[in-house]
C-alpha cells in the first residue's frame, strides 16, 4: 500500500489526494454549479507516437487532432511506470512508485486516498466506465458514484466484469484462449495482429465508448460531473474491427527501431523479456525472431486500427457533450497509462525504459481558459498536485504529492523550468526471473538510471532529460 506522508486521520479526510490530473483541471470561479465538468479519457498500451496532431501524418485520429488544435498538446509526457497497475497508481495518487509501494499488476490498490476523492467531497458526481485496473477489481474503497467495470481484453477468470455479462448472452467469447482456440501455428504466423470477428459494436472499446456516450446524454443531475473512461484498447491482444485495420495496411508506416542483433550489448534483463515472447502459453504474445518488415507492419496496422476505433467514439462523446448543452463547460484530458514497443529494440508491449514504453500522450481541451494549439516544450511530470485557481468550496488536496501544479503549462507566457522526470520499475534478480518481469532497458543511449537492490529485487527509475 502506499507510503503516505503523515497526516492525522481528520487531516486526510479533509484533503483527499492529488494525482495526474488535478493542475490541469482547474475549477471555474464561483459556486459549484457553474464549476466544469471533467472527462478522462485513459486507453491501455498507447505509445506518444498515436496522434495525427502530434506530427504523426500516418494516424488517423480526426478528434483527438482537432482536440488537440482547440487545446494543449504535452509533446513529452511520460509516465511514471511502464507496467499498467504502477502507472495507473501514480496517476491516481500523484505519487511515484518508490512513494506509493505499488510497481506491478499484483500489487494490491483499491482507490482509497485517490484525489477523485477529493472532487467528490467537493460535490462532483463521479463515475468510471471502463477500465481502471483496481486490485481487486471490484473496490469498495474508490470514489466512483457510478461503475461499468471493464478490464483487460482478455479478462481475468474468474471474475466477470460487466463485458463479460454483456458477451456472454449474445454467445460471443471473451477474446481469451486464442491461442488455444487457433492453434500454434496460426497464433504464431499471426505476429499479434488480430480481428475482431463478431459484430463491431461488441468490441470492447466500442462496449466502453457507447456506455460514455448514453451516459452523457442521460446525465440529469445539478452536481458537476466527473467521468472517467478507460478504453481497454489497444492493449494486447491486438484486435480491431477488421475495416479499421484495412485504414493502414496500405500506408507508409514507421518502421521498428533496432533489431534482435543490439540484444547481444544489453542487459540480461532485456535479453530475457525477448525470450519470453517465445512461451507458448499465453495470449499477449509474439514470437520476436519472426519479426519482419512486412509482419511488424501489419501487427502495427493493427494497433493503430484499434486506437482510430478509440478515436470515433472520443468523437461520438464530444457530440454527445455538444448537443446536451455541456460542451463549452466541460474539460477533456486524454493520456494513456503506458505504451507499447510494437517491436522497437527487439521488444514488444510495455516493460521497459525506452520512450515507445513510458512516453505517452498527453492533451487538455478547455477552450474557455487554455487557448488552442499550445504545445508546452518541456517535460509535464504526469503527476500533479493542487491547482492554485479553485474558491470555494473546491476541493483541498493534500500535502506530500510529488506532483507540481501545471498552471505554467496552459495560457502562460512562462516557460516550464523543469528539464527532468522520472518512470520506474519493480523487476527481480538473476536466479529468481519471472521473464514477464523484466527491467527497464539500462543499455538505451538516452537514459540514465538509478537502482536500488534490495534482497532478490530492485527498483529501476529512468531519468528522463530534455537534450
Amino acid at each position: 500500500m502506499p507510503h503516505w506522508p503523515k497526516q492525522s486521520r481528520r487531516t486526510f479526510l479533509r484533503t483527499g489526494a492529488a494525482s495526474a490530473a488535478a493542475p490541469l483541471l482547474p475549477l471555474a470561479r464561483g459556486a459549484a454549479a457553474t464549476r466544469p465538468n471533467i472527462i478522462v479519457v485513459m486507453t491501455d498500451e498507447q505509445r506518444w507516437d498515436t496522434v495525427g496532431a502530434d506530427n504523426c501524418p500516418w494516424m488517423r485520429t480526426p478528434h483527438l487532432d482537432r482536440l488537440a488544435r482547440e487545446g494543449v498538446i504535452f509533446s513529452n509526457a511520460y509516465c511514471a511506470s511502464p507496467v499498467c497497475v504502477g502507472s495507473r497508481a501514480a496517476f491516481h495518487y500523484g505519487l511515484y512508485p518508490p512513494a506509493t509501494g505499488i510497481y506491478d499488476n499484483s500489487d494490491r490498490w483499491d482507490g482509497s486516498k485517490e484525489w477523485m476523492w477529493s472532487l467528490r467531497e467537493s460535490g462532483y458526481y463521479c463515475t468510471a466506465i471502463g477500465k481502471n485496473h483496481y486490485n481487486p477489481f471490484v473496490s469498495r474503497a474508490c470514489a466512483w458514484h457510478e461503475r461499468v467495470i471493464v478490464e483487460n481484453k482478455n479478462g481475468a477468470p474468474p471474475f466477470k466484469d460487466d463485458w463479460d455479462k454483456f458477451l456472454e448472452p449474445r454467445g460471443i467469447p471473451r477474446p481469451v484462449g486464442r491461442y488455444e482456440a487457433i492453434g500454434r501455428k496460426a497464433f504464431r504466423e499471426s505476429f499479434g495482429a488480430h480481428e475482431w470477428e463478431w459484430e463491431p459494436d461488441t468490441h470492447c472499446d466500442f462496449f466502453v465508448g457507447n456506455h460514455a456516450v448514453r451516459w452523457i446524454e442521460q446525465y440529469r443531475r445539478q452536481e458537476p460531473f466527473l467521468l472517467w473512461v478507460g478504453f481497454p484498447g489497444p492493449h494486447t491482444p491486438i484486435d480491431p474491427v477488421k475495416k479499421y485495420a484495412q485504414l493502414y495496411l496500405s500506408r507508409t508506416l514507421p518502421k521498428a527501431i533496432g533489431g534482435r542483433k543490439e540484444l547481444d550489448g544489453k542487459p540480461w534483463e532485456q535479453r530475457k523479456q525477448f525470450e519470453y515472447w517465445h512461451l507458448d502459453n499465453h495470449d499477449d504474445g509474439i514470437w520476436l525472431s519472426d519479426a519482419t518488415p512486412g509482419k511488424t507492419a501489419r501487427l502495427r496496422a493493427h494497433y493503430y486500427g484499434n486506437i482510430t476505433m478509440i478515436d470515433e467514439k472520443i468523437g461520438e462523446m464530444v457530440d454527445a457533450l455538444r448537443k446536451k448543452g455541456l460542451i463549452d463547460n466541460t474539460i477533456i484530458v486524454f493520456t494513456s497509462d503506458h505504451g507499447n514497443m510494437l517491436v522497437d529494440h527487439a521488444l514488444f508491449v510495455k516493460w521497459s525504459a525506452y520512450e515507445a514504453s513510458i512516453r505517452v500522450p498527453l492533451l487538455v481541451w478547455y477552450p474557455k481558459r487554455y487557448p488552442g494549439g499550445e504545445e508546452p516544450a518541456g517535460l509535464p511530470r504526469r503527476l500533479m498536485s493542487s491547482p492554485r485557481c479553485w474558491r470555494r468550496p473546491r476541493p483541498r488536496f493534500r500535502k506530500g504529492v510529488n506532483g507540481r501544479a501545471a498552471r505554467g503549462f496552459c495560457g502562460m507566457s512562462r516557460a516550464p523550468s523543469r528539464s527532468a522526470t522520472t518512470s520506474s520499475q519493480w523487476w527481480v534478480s538473476p536466479g529468481n526471473v519471472p521473464a514477464r518481469f523484466p527491467s527497464c532497458a539500462r543499455g538505451s543511449t538516452s537514459m540514465s538510471t538509478t537502482t536500488t537492490r534490495k534482497a532478490a529485487s530492485c527498483t529501476t527509475s529512468r531519468k528522463i532529460r530534455m537534450s
